[in-house]
């Protein structure tokens, strides 16, 4: 590993709680952004939201994407016909979190989407540009602005790596820049997914790859319906997913991070009328867990490789 320097350290107002000191510093590899609001300070947790929306949103720099992050939580993605659309779809897969949350968007924030961020008490909107009456509106308000200039196909290969500083050292390792590919990506089931479906799948693994393990993630129509991490086991994760989804989980897509070694959790997809399972398939029980999913009907994709984040 390379030799990592980290100087010109900011002190914020405070860290994850008021009584924790935190700074920013910079390192040899930043982005380039600037806040435009009138309020130029951001917060410990700020910087937080804004980096997980941002890598996420992008996966899909080159069309029209709104991600919503609370509390380094991914809530809600969502691909729209335009940036209108797509927050519109965002709202409706969890409203309830788009309040106090932090959005990206890949593309520039439009007059009207920055009246319903507003409406909805957004509290960080970071995108490559803002229109000129969405900036004079959003001015006034308490939301803060930030303008990404570095494209975002060049964040998507951010190579900063990954450190977590424990008692017993500092663990470092590459950052996930994992594809799917040609190659990795195979249907193994008889039952074939249908074209939308499939394009759900490699929507919903690009985000997975972005959850905290263990994790599983619904799909429908380019937006995600459910959105499960941080989970203590498979069954669990993928129980949860298809609760939450309730009827929009119907021949919806379910990406698992990891690989289904349990007929228990195909089971949870049976009762959510899952179409298509889309995982690793590398575990000991995958040919056990593929015929049980091939005996209900319900199409698998392997991906050859996991998705952990930890």
């Amino acid at each position: 590993m390379n030799t990592i320097e980290i100087n010109d350290f900011k002190e914020l107002e405070c860290g994850a709680n008021v009584y924790q000191s935190a700074s920013l510093g910079k390192t040899y590899e930043v982005v380039d952004y600037d806040v435009l609001s009138r309020d130029k300070e951001l917060s410990y947790m700020d910087y937080i939201n804004l980096t997980a929306s941002l890598r996420v949103c992008a996966e899909f720099f080159d069309v029209n994407c709104i991600v919503a992050v609370k509390e380094n939580i991914i809530c809600a993605v969502a691909l729209g016909a335009t940036i209108d659309d797509a927050y519109v779809k965002a709202i409706d897969c969890n409203p309830a979190a788009i309040s106090d949350s932090t959005i990206a968007s890949s593309k520039e924030i439009t007059f009207e989407t920055a009246k319903q961020m507003c409406a909805m008490n957004v509290k960080n909107i970071i995108a490559p540009s803002f229109s000129k009456d969405a900036f004079s509106y959003l001015l006034d308000t308490n939301i803060k602005m930030v303008c990404i200039k570095t494209p975002l196909h060049e964040i998507q290969g951010f190579s900063a790596p990954d450190i977590k500083m424990t008692p017993f050292g500092a663990l470092v390792q590459e950052q996930n820049s994992s594809k799917l590919t040609k190659d990795s990506f195979a249907t193994v089931t008889t039952n074939k997914p249908s074209q939308e479906q499939a394009e759900d799948a490699i929507f919903a693994w690009k985000i997975s790859k972005h959850l905290k393990s263990i994790s599983a993630l619904i799909v429908k129509d380019l937006v995600t319906k459910a959105v499960i991490q941080g989970a203590t086991d498979e069954i669990s994760a993928i129980e949860a997913a298809t609760d939450l989804a309730c009827e929009s989980s119907k021949d919806a897509v379910l990406a698992y991070d990891g690989a289904i070694s349990h007929t228990k959790s195909i089971n949870a997809a049976i009762q959510g009328r899952i179409g298509l399972i889309i995982e690793a398939g590398d575990s000991k029980n995958s040919q056990e867990v593929l015929k049980y999913a091939d005996k209900y009907g319900i199409s698998m994709i392997f991906t050859k490789f996991r998705n952990n984040k930890y």
